[in-house]
């Protein structure tokens, strides 16, 4: 299956797309901090941050790991997603 990643939280929005197969998937997305957090520095430090990343998983959710480019930083990272409602 194949898809597009659309998300965000209270700080960041998320852009991308995956493909997937057998319990596992790969894609890029595309993180933008939209508000800055008062008092505390941004952990991509402002800057718009292209990620690479693959895993597994489910209709329903999925766990990555990859390395997100932050300026001239290279930085690992691991996040469990979860499908909230069906676009």
């Amino acid at each position: 299956m194949d898809g597009r990643i659309l998300g965000g939280d209270a700080f960041f929005y998320y852009l991308g797309s995956y493909s997937s197969a057998d319990g596992r998937w790969k894609g890029e997305m595309l993180n933008q901090e939209h508000t800055p957090a008062k008092g505390e520095s941004s952990v991509f430090g402002g800057y718009e941050v292209g990620i690479g990343f693959s895993g597994t998983c489910t209709a329903e959710s999925g766990e990555l790991e990859g390395i997100a480019l932050a300026g001239k930083r290279s930085l690992r990272l691991a996040a469990s997603l979860k499908l909230m409602r069906r676009a």
